[in-house]
């Protein structure tokens, strides 16, 4: 089976590289913001409609729970049906101050589940983690149990971390796994440091070797960890696009 691609996008993506991105025929794009607000979401609805209008890509709409209660969700949903959006990333979001049993939706099987029974036929995708813990595994199963039909996969640069993944869960609903393009030597360090990650040898290299932008050596690496993830049995891949149309093509086009 050919791979299938998705992308993912900021709410500040300029119209040559959405129009970039589209020509790249991806299985849907997501749209993607923190804690996502009212002001937020008609920002992402604009790029919708743009989408809809000028291709048949689907769109996803990334909806954060924590920081709202049930009016607040049903008043977000209601405006994405009347835009034809009817897939939605449910979301914890961002750690609250307060007292998280203090919200209506503390973890995203709470906001999967009110979805759900509210506005059944929207596709209701969710996050994965790589290295889960029981715990992530707990919550991830019951994601899928109240209603998370796809999966997306957090980032690693690693190639064997997904590889794992792919060979350890039991799960069967369908992973798109996250893949984040590696840019630059400070991109690299930055992201290593927020995800308290290890650089794997060859990412090493790449660093020792750039003083900064990896140009072409990163295109290489992000589509050699690709094709490894590709053998192993994956077929969905999730590629958080920077906003960058011509990056992302260069990689589809390496693999």
């Amino acid at each position: 089976m050919p791979l299938q691609y998705s992308f993912e996008i900021t709410p500040n993506i300029d119209q040559v590289n959405l129009d970039g991105l589209l020509k790249l025929h991806p299985e849907f794009i997501s749209i993607t913001d923190r804690n996502h607000n009212m002001d937020n979401l008609l920002q992402s609805i604009q790029i919708a409609d743009y989408i809809h209008a000028n291709s048949s890509v689907d769109v996803v709409i990334h909806l954060t729970g924590i920081d709202k209660d049930e009016k607040g969700v049903q008043e977000m949903v209601d405006l994405m049906q009347q835009h034809n959006i009817h897939s939605v990333l449910a979301l914890r979001g961002d750690k609250l101050y307060q007292n998280d049993t203090a919200v209506t939706f503390p973890h995203a099987d709470r906001l999967i589940e009110f979805i759900k029974q509210q506005y059944p036929h929207v596709n209701i995708s969710g996050t994965c983690y790589l290295n889960s813990s029981d715990e992530e595994m707990k919550w991830l199963r019951q994601k899928i149990e109240k209603g998370c039909t796809n999966l997306i996969s957090q980032f690693s640069f690693d190639a064997n971390d997904y590889v794992d993944y792919l060979n350890q869960n039991q799960i069967d609903t369908p992973i798109w796994f996250g893949i984040m393009p590696l840019i630059s030597r400070s991109q690299a360090e930055k992201m290593l440091s927020l995800t308290h990650s290890t650089a794997p040898d060859e990412l090493n290299a790449l660093i020792n070797q750039y003083k900064d932008e990896f140009d072409e050596g990163g295109v290489r690496y992000t589509a050699g960890m690709i094709n490894k993830i590709k053998q192993a049995g994956a077929n969905h891949i999730h590629l958080y696009s920077l906003n960058n149309a011509e990056n992302t093509e260069k990689i589809i086009n390496t693999i």
